[in-house]
């Protein structure tokens, strides 16, 4: 697993939000479902998952689509708006289920070992769904960014 430094500017995104651990899965389904109603999509075939910290058993989490505008927002959806960060990049590859053996490698392998710590921020699971909409299948992809900086 290789990890590669990235700068995001601000964005703002809007889609489905809920507090707990277990609704990723859900949102993620509901949003592929329901992205067609966010008229102002970036690109309609990204969705964009943010975790909020803590990342324990009660966090934040958003599925939804990066936007160019704010204006409209799609009745059950809301509006999202995040600052600039250096991330570091990974590549998922495989079921969503094993996305927590991904997470495992990236903060007590790869982040002990580098010269980055993780800082409080989003943490963004972004996908291609052009490409990737099933996500159980075994080619499933997605990358995510962590936010970070230099030293410890």
């Amino acid at each position: 697993m290789q990890g590669k430094v990235v700068y995001k500017e601000g964005f703002s995104v809007i889609g489905i939000a809920k507090n707990g651990e277990y609704q990723k899965e859900n949102l993620l389904k509901q949003i592929l479902k329901e992205k067609e109603m966010i008229s102002s999509s970036k690109e309609p075939h990204m969705v964009t998952g943010i975790c909020m910290a803590p990342k324990k058993e009660n966090y934040f989490y958003i599925a939804g689509t990066e936007v160019a505008d704010t204006a409209f927002i799609p009745n059950g959806m809301s509006v999202h708006t995040f600052p600039s960060f250096t991330y570091l990049q990974f590549k998922h590859r495989g079921p969503i289920t094993s996305l927590g053996s991904t997470y495992n490698s990236i903060w007590n392998e790869w982040l002990p070992n580098s010269p980055y710590s993780m800082i409080e921020g989003p943490a963004l699971e972004i996908v291609n769904t052009a490409i990737h909409s099933n996500l159980y299948s075994d080619t499933y992809e997605m990358d995510i960014y962590i936010p970070i900086k230099l030293g410890q």
